[in-house]
């Protein structure tokens, strides 16, 4: 309701009443009272137009970029399953919301409004006719403009909810990652996305086989090569956010502009073996104590 100063009724009156005597028929007053209470039905609906309209609004507003929903499965099981469950009742555009507020939470601190935040103007996400390798593929149409191609076989998930949740989750948090113009190593920009994952609640296991390798003291490569899983990737991130706090938002901000291979080290204000080291060392001896422990 607009603010501002309320009309006294008194105020309305004029200062000299005058009394008038009027002869009015019952007849008369049945018309009178019809006439009067007619216009009531066109103002309410008016009223409840413009209570929808300024509700849509709003709801536009909120969410800052356009979303678009396309179902390329069609009339399949997984294309029924996705307009049921997520398209009818408009469930995968709060679900895109919501998880695309938890990932700026995580990169963008609400206390400081001088960082600059990626742009983003509009998120589509498409429902893929095949499976796909992974259950989201996020791609960039245009500048500022991203697809999330969601795998039919998310679908086929037991808790369908939970799976598709988790697919834009992924989906978003890479949306929202500044990419080094798409020069940052592929291990360590899933690991953020799996970082941000598995902070909203979303976690699987790690595929066997790329967990973590100690480097030897003389070679050059650091723990955040392209041959980690994105699992792995995620807890060294979450270590590393541990011993500097604020390690992942100044990552992400540094990534705006060209990758360079101090970039993580500046961010971290560590050296880069120290922090490996130290972190394998501590992921050893967890190791050892949870084998002695199952023995």
């Amino acid at each position: 309701m607009p603010q501002g100063v309320m009309e006294d009724p008194h105020l309305l009156r004029p200062l000299i009443s005058t009394v008038t005597t009027t002869t009015i028929s019952a007849e008369d007053e049945d018309i009178a009272a019809a006439s009067s209470s007619y216009p009531i039905i066109p103002r309410l609906v008016l009223l409840f137009l413009i209570g929808l309209i300024s509700i849509w609004a709003n709801y536009e507003a909120s969410k800052g970029f356009e979303i678009i929903i396309i179902n390329e499965a069609g009339d399949t099981p997984a294309g029924r399953r996705f307009e049921l469950f997520f398209v009818s009742n408009d469930k995968v555009t709060r679900i895109i919301l919501n998880t695309s507020e938890f990932a700026q939470r995580v990169l963008y601190p609400d206390d400081d409004h001088h960082l600059p935040k990626k742009k983003v103007d509009r998120v589509t996400v498409r429902l893929a006719s095949r499976k796909l390798p992974h259950a989201v593929v996020v791609e960039c149409s245009n500048r500022d403009e991203f697809v999330l191609h969601i795998s039919p076989s998310v679908m086929e998930e037991a808790n369908v909810e939970k799976a598709m949740e988790s697919a834009v989750q992924h989906g978003m948090a890479r949306v929202w990652l500044w990419d080094s113009e798409k020069s940052v190593p592929t291990s360590l920009l899933d690991g953020m996305v799996e970082y941000i994952s598995i902070a909203a609640g979303f976690t699987r296991s790690p595929d066997s086989g790329n967990g973590l390798r100690l480097p030897s003291p003389e070679s050059n490569t650091t723990c955040w090569d392209d041959d980690k899983d994105s699992v792995a990737m995620a807890h060294l991130l979450n270590y590393c956010e541990g011993l500097s706090g604020g390690f992942i938002r100044r990552l992400n901000q540094a990534m705006q502009g060209p990758w360079h291979n101090r970039m993580v080290e500046d961010a971290l204000g560590l050296p880069a073996q120290t922090v490996c080291s130290s972190y394998y060392s501590s992921a050893f001896e967890l190791s050892n104590t949870m084998e002695s422990t199952s023995v």
